[in-house]
């Protein structure tokens, strides 16, 4: 296996190569309110030349698919076509599965993705036909461009239809998280369903991207080609936010400092509510601000529902679009990340949202993950609750200008930019 270079060793001056007609398999829906790998990654490939086909993961017609409709996201066009084009010049198609016919619905889904890849990218997909792997399909066509299979949606019902019926020259599985952990998987069968699943993927693909270096060991085991290619952040978009003039958002007017806050989603297996509980018992004239879904399934919760209605000191202003998060978070004093150390954490977890603070200059305290490990200078490592605790006291106290100016030269190394670059290096070593 290799690992790679990380993103904050890329060169900068790496050039794209080959120009690719990309088609991703999502395992999160681009209007989601989150941004995670998969919507940073491809809404910067179309500023390199690259054109991007985003596949959500099917949609069930439900609860979901009804709210999008009530918010005005799915205009009568886009029901139909059931496609939108972003303002980031990606071309977003929602599958739509009707249950319970859902299980039937892989293969007609690939041949569509077929269908708008033609629409999409036109006819100059995939000329060169090279020894491919098994499941490659090579796609007829009258240029170099090639066109690349990016799967993240390991956990996608008929995965192995999609892969066998959708047309491309190159695989890639992009793993960033520890799926065969999720709690969902809670007995033997399906942790064993989904594993085999990802070896599937894995050993099929032509390279393998992994975010942690536990994801590269396992991984390894299946595809020697296996890149380590940590996760980052979104430098210019919260560097300096505090000295950027924005006005103090309505809903946290009332709110005093000093403001401790968090950004995400609010769930079982990753967000430690008792723990957050205990901080803010521990520091009553401290303001701990949450913003964030409740899960990942597109829906709010209040402090009530989650058992901290009776602290004053804790506020729940539920979810906010991505490119408004800053506008909060520069009047954060203090951000934390207060992820539980379980199997899925500790063994596959790396925070999109850790470089953020640090690029904002902000102190950051987080749990004992060992993927802040290399980061340990400018974050503050908490291996118990009381030290976490403890660490918020010695942020406030602690920090200064030449401390926040460490911090953002590291968040100014690890960009998503950086790590692009790095990627597309890999593929261009792999591809022919």
């Amino acid at each position: 296996m290799h690992s790679g270079l990380s993103p904050s060793r890329a060169e900068p001056g790496a050039r794209p190569g080959k120009i690719m007609k990309i088609i991703c398999l999502s395992n999160q829906l681009w209007d989601f309110p989150l941004w995670t790998n998969k919507k940073h990654v491809m809404s910067r490939l179309p500023n390199l030349g690259h054109e991007v086909l985003f596949v959500d993961p099917p949609i069930n017609v439900g609860r979901v698919f009804f709210r999008y409709l009530s918010k005005g996201k799915w205009p009568l066009s886009r029901i139909i076509t059931q496609t939108k084009k972003t303002e980031e010049n990606v071309t977003v198609f929602s599958p739509l599965n009707f249950p319970p016919f859902k299980k039937d619905y892989s293969v007609k889904h690939a041949k569509r993705i077929n269908m708008l890849a033609q629409e999409v990218f036109g006819n100059s997909t995939g000329k060169n036909k090279t020894k491919q792997k098994e499941s490659v399909q090579p796609n007829p066509g009258q240029s170099d461009e090639k066109t690349i299979l990016w799967v993240y949606h390991v956990e996608l019902e008929g995965l192995e239809n999609y892969l066998k019926y959708i047309k491309h020259d190159f695989l890639i599985y992009d793993c960033v998280d520890n799926y065969e952990a999720f709690p969902k998987y809670d007995t033997p069968e399906k942790k064993k369903r989904i594993a085999d699943q990802e070896k599937l993927l894995a050993s099929r693909a032509n390279i393998v991207f992994a975010t942690t270096p536990g994801l590269v060991e396992k991984l390894g085991k299946y595809n020697p080609k296996t890149y380590f290619t940590p996760n980052v952040g979104d430098f210019n978009r919260f560097f300096d936010i505090k000295n950027k003039g924005f006005e103090v958002p309505e809903d946290l007017k009332n709110i005093s400092h000093p403001i401790v806050g968090y950004t995400g989603a609010i769930d079982e297996y990753k967000f430690d509510k008792k723990l957050l509980r205990k901080i803010a018992e521990d520091y009553p004239s401290y303001s701990f601000v949450v913003i964030g879904p409740l899960a990942l399934k597109d829906r709010e919760s209040t402090k009530e529902a989650l058992g901290f209605g009776d602290l004053k000191n804790v506020f729940f202003l539920g979810s906010k679009d991505f490119t408004e998060i800053p506008k909060y978070v520069a009047f954060f004093d203090v951000m934390i990340i207060p992820y539980q150390l379980n199997d899925y954490t500790v063994g596959g977890c790396f925070p999109v949202k850790f470089f953020e603070p640090l690029a904002a200059g902000i102190p950051l305290v987080v749990t004992d993950l060992p993927s802040y490990y290399p980061f340990s200078d400018v974050c503050y490592i908490s291996k118990n609750e009381n030290e976490f605790s403890n660490n918020i006291r010695r942020a406030l106290e602690e920090d200064s200008p030449e401390k926040a100016k460490q911090r953002q030269e590291s968040a100014r190394k690890n960009t998503w930019e950086g790590k692009i670059s790095a990627m597309l290096g890999f593929i261009n070593e792999n591809i022919k």
